[in-house]
């Protein structure tokens, strides 16, 4: 199975941590520095050549070289930069806390390191390894202390219950971010869902179902616009009025299953003809609408008389292959036209054409 790549945020939070590590090795080799010059004056073992080489340069080399594994893992084979930071954030514990002196009885805290940064992925299976190698660290410290040493034992006993603190705080810890982030993911799946339902709606309230064309209320709102337009920016633009002859007889002839394939047939050859720059909408019933723009008259009167042929030309199968005529009133925008009156001029074209015989185009 294929092992999808890491997220942005994944690759983000492997980035901090990295920083994160720089910063602590160089706090880390500042206070070395600070011990050895502060210090080399009343504890000479602390000065000397292999004391610094030994428990100073060469740790921290080896910090240093895993560093820049880690960046290289972290740019090339980002995929296992997760695996590979949480190991080193437990060699990162190990090396410092061997080479601190048994002075800081308190070193053994650095072992939290690698049980917080399994709590920044919320993953209980790295808390849980973490948690495992830190116990076994206690049972070490625990031999390693002399039974006799009661101030260090009760020591290692609050190491003990911090640390247990910390697991038992890094369990809870992921089991809320775990189902913050259930929480998060169902809130952006409803969003998203109400989103589509939305856009949805507002297809439904603009579209007509039968023919896929814009409805009654969307022609007005744009021819509307249009003609607000025209003041600011005027251009050429007509409007055609287009009505099925004989629609009736279709219905009652074949049936109005019939009727919705032939009401369909002729939204095809409409959208055929028209250009994209154009509106199409069906008014009602077996009345549609087109508005022509940045076209001259003639341009758009040849448009029609295409679309007047091509449906005059479709034979319909479900009509023993017959074919329906159309009747088309057009008028163009004269710059004092309003939105009634025009579409009042293409609708007594439309009546003009159907009254002297129909299939014709007439233009007022």
């Amino acid at each position: 199975m294929q092992i999808p790549p890491p997220t942005p945020r994944q690759m983000y939070w492997n980035r901090v941590l990295l920083n994160t590590f720089w910063l602590v090795l160089f706090v880390y080799l500042a206070s070395q520095l600070f011990v050895y010059f502060s210090m080399s004056a009343h504890r000479p073992e602390l000065s000397g050549r292999q004391y610094t080489l030994l428990h100073i340069w060469i740790p921290d080399s080896i910090l240093f070289v895993l560093l820049l594994i880690l960046e290289a893992v972290h740019r090339y084979k980002p995929l296992l930069s997760e695996l590979l930071i949480i190991l080193t954030s437990h060699l990162y514990g190990i090396l410092i806390i061997t080479n601190l002196s048994p002075d800081y009885h308190v070193k053994p805290l650095i072992m939290l390191l690698p049980m917080l940064v399994s709590m920044i992925y919320l993953k209980e299976n790295y808390l849980r390894t973490s948690s495992l190698i830190c116990l076994f660290y206690i049972v070490i410290l625990f031999l390693n202390t002399s039974i006799y040493d009661f101030t260090l034992r009760i020591q290692n006993i609050i190491i003990t219950l911090i640390f247990a603190a910390v697991s038992l705080t890094g369990f809870a810890v992921i089991a809320r971010g775990k189902e913050l982030m259930r929480s998060l993911e169902n809130s952006v799946k409803s969003e998203q869902e109400l989103r589509i339902q939305n856009i949805i709606m507002d297809r439904l309230s603009k579209i007509d179902p039968l023919t896929d064309l814009y409805n009654h209320k969307t022609f007005h709102e744009y021819l509307g616009w249009l003609i607000d337009h025209q003041q600011s920016n005027p251009f050429p633009m007509q409007l055609a009025v287009i009505d099925i002859d004989n629609f009736k007889k279709v219905n009652d002839r074949y049936g109005h299953w019939v009727g919705d394939i032939v009401l369909r047939q002729v939204t095809a050859v409409m959208l055929q003809h028209i250009d994209s720059d154009d509106f199409a909408a069906r008014y009602g019933g077996e009345e549609f609408v087109i508005i022509l723009t940045s076209k001259t008259l003639e341009d758009s009167g040849r448009i029609m008389e295409n679309i007047l042929a091509g449906i005059a030309g479709l034979p319909i199968s479900e009509m023993d292959n017959e074919s329906v005529t159309v009747s088309i009133g057009m008028h163009e925008y004269n710059g004092g036209d309003s939105k009634s009156s025009i579409f009042q001029q293409a609708d007594d074209a439309l009546y003009e054409a159907k009254k002297t015989g129909k299939n014709r185009i007439v233009i007022l």
